[in-house]
């Protein structure tokens, strides 16, 4: 699965803003807390007290008898990360109650929220992170010449044994960009299949839905994050149809077999001639024509000899 999905830029890691270093810790008490570490105790009066009040408050250190000391980092700066983790579960559960009561202003709680930008790519970068069944995906070809990317977040995923499914738009064999992205994805695990005009970009993860909704002459990405139960199940059942429909990829069936015979082949079966035909004009036996046609199957992901003449005429080989 590709970035494209979402958008055609890597996510950004915002940093914190100068007016709000975490704890309060900047350069200066992080460098005072080194003298400290290092040098032993100092007199209290040799110290800036504006610098030494944000360590104080974090527990880095602590000040006694006119002296001030450092302390081990780790079960102070522990006890603050619990603190921050506890801060915002509880923006979440004030987030939760707030939507209740815009959804009831509004008399429809439809499930739907569609976020923009940086924040979109964000959200979805951790929707595919938090993946503990499944993901499923739609994804269409690039367009307007946004660049394509492999999104890392699915490998993370795909490390963790979550099964990754996704439908690419046949126009992908056009982009030796997106064959790459493709390529790698597959290397990795994903369950890779093509179909002819895929129409949005769509992401099932667990019992979310991430659809890009951004028209092609919008700047910024704009996403639709579904979590309504029964739009859920019906996006999923419209998945599983463009699945069922799909032709499957093998490792390394994106490439081309560009020798005379190879085309020669291409030729013959997709004007529908018989093995005994084939192997009469090509001057071999029936059972090598047999062969080759079974390693070409096998190359395209295709079980029947229906499937390989799809699969054929969807790349242009004939």
């Amino acid at each position: 699965m590709s970035r494209e999905s979402v958008a055609s830029v890597r996510v950004p890691r915002p940093g914190l803003p100068a007016d709000q270093v975490l704890l309060g810790l900047d350069d200066d008490a992080r460098a005072l807390y080194v003298r400290l570490a290092t040098a032993g105790r100092l007199p209290l009066v040799e110290v800036d007290d504006r610098v030494l009040g944000p360590l104080l408050r974090s527990g880095l250190v602590v000040r006694a008898e006119g002296m001030v000391e450092a302390r081990a980092p780790r079960g102070p700066l522990e006890a603050a990360a619990q603190s921050y983790t506890q801060l915002a579960a509880r923006i979440r559960e004030i987030g939760e109650e707030l939507t209740d009561v815009w959804n009831a202003s509004q008399r429809a709680d439809v499930g739907v929220d569609i976020s923009t930008g940086a924040i979109a790519l964000q959200e979805y970068a951790d929707l595919v992170s938090s993946a503990t069944t499944r993901i499923d995906a739609l994804t269409m070809a690039p367009r307007n010449n946004r660049p394509i990317a492999t999104a890392d977040a699915v490998f993370e995923v795909l490390a963790r044994g979550i099964e990754v499914r996704v439908v690419y738009d046949s126009r992908l064999l056009e982009s030796p960009e997106a064959i790459e992205v493709a390529e790698t994805c597959m290397a990795a695990g994903e369950q890779v299949r093509i179909f002819p005009g895929v129409p949005i970009n769509l992401v099932i993860v667990d019992d979310v839905v991430s659809a890009n909704v951004t028209s092609d002459g919008d700047e910024e990405v704009h996403v639709a994050n579904i979590r309504n139960p029964r739009l859920v199940a019906g996006l999923r059942s419209v998945f599983e149809s463009y699945w069922q429909l799909s032709m499957p990829l093998a490792d390394k069936s994106l490439v081309l077999d560009g020798s005379k015979e190879f085309r020669h082949l291409v030729r013959l079966l997709s004007i529908g001639l018989t093995d005994r035909s084939i192997a009469r004009e090509l001057g071999v036996s029936e059972r090598t024509v047999g062969r080759r046609v079974t390693r070409l199957q096998e190359l395209l992901g295709a079980d029947t000899r229906f499937q390989l003449g799809l699969q054929i005429a969807r790349r242009g080989w004939v």
